[in-house]
């Protein structure tokens, strides 16, 4: 039986689950329409199971169905491996690649677009915004092509995607330079005192990790301002009084704007990592840009040295 199996049907099936329509899986493979359903018809025959249910909104995949997904992206993935050649060329590269990250991620990156497009001139690279709403989705949407490698806490992926450690992020306190606040310290009575804005990927809320830490002391904050970008709020803070928690490795980065204070309290690191789907373990492309990636986020780091010693008093 395994003899007789057909390479283009498993492809077939490996673009319906990702495509979850037979037209647009069609157009995907340069064929028709009625030769995939044929062809869907064969899978359903040959797996014992409808694989694919018709519905309002497209195709929905069964249990079994999703039970073959990964192991039909690693089989096929292995495939393509076997017959692509073993030398990777950027330079001759082809292709893009979908990133989902916040926007703090997003700007460390910005420096090393122009490399990229000197060294692959063929590759496009996207960035999505992950956030609460997307990364619990996060293998779904990787299965389905939506995105392609994403970076974010560690602890928000699945033990059945693939995961690279990156680095533990810090958090620092900031306010433009010619803040009123000028003591060498910043204390936590000051802090709560002070009004903030608050970054949250989905924005319109009020309250993070920071107020929950506060609420244990039994303390308060008064937050005036909540945004969904970090580079919203840093254009807010150059213009106000008010104060914001950023990422170090961000901070580092805006020093001519904002000055930034070590925090008055406890706030855990959060371990970041860059995590992707079998779909694409194997791909030469995917695996470059993911080196890159983490080549550049740790060179910023080292280049950016001690954050203690660049605070501003």
């Amino acid at each position: 039986m395994v003899g007789r199996v057909d390479l283009n049907l498993l492809l077939t099936l490996e673009t319906l689950l990702n495509e979850l329509n037979v037209t647009k899986a069609a157009v995907k493979l340069n064929s028709s329409q009625p030769a995939v359903s044929a062809q869907l018809v064969r899978l359903r025959r040959m797996f014992d199971d409808p694989l694919l249910i018709p519905g309002a909104r497209g195709m929905t995949p069964t249990p079994r169905a999703l039970e073959l997904a990964p192991r039909l992206s690693e089989l096929l993935d292995g495939f393509r491996a076997l017959v692509q050649p073993d030398h990777f060329d950027p330079r001759t590269a082809q292709g893009s690649i979908l990133i989902g990250t916040n926007d703090a991620t997003q700007c460390r990156l910005a420096k090393w677009f122009g490399n990229l497009a000197d060294m692959a001139p063929g590759v496009q690279i996207g960035f999505v915004t992950a956030n609460r709403s997307t990364v619990p989705d996060v293998e779904q949407h990787m299965a389905s092509g939506q995105v392609d490698l994403v970076i974010s806490r560690r602890s928000a992926f699945p033990d059945r995607l693939h995961v690279r450690p990156l680095h533990d992020e810090t958090f620092v306190c900031v306010m433009r330079w010619d803040h009123p606040y000028r003591k060498k310290q910043l204390t936590l009575k000051d802090f709560v005192a002070m009004r903030h804005v608050i970054v949250l990927p989905l924005g319109g809320e009020f309250d993070d990790v920071t107020d929950e830490i506060l609420k244990e002391m039994g303390l308060s904050r008064q937050t005036v301002v909540s945004v969904p970008s970090f580079l919203v709020a840093e254009r807010v803070l150059r213009n106000t009084d008010f104060v914001s928690v950023f990422p170090t490795s961000l901070a580092r980065g805006m020093m001519s704007t904002l000055k930034n204070y070590p925090l008055p309290y406890t706030l855990p690191k959060f371990e970041f990592a860059m995590a992707w789907h079998v779909r694409t373990h194997l791909s030469p492309l995917h695996r470059w840009v993911r080196d890159q990636i983490a080549e550049e986020l740790m060179v910023g780091r080292e280049e950016d040295g001690d954050p203690m010693s660049q605070i501003a008093w």
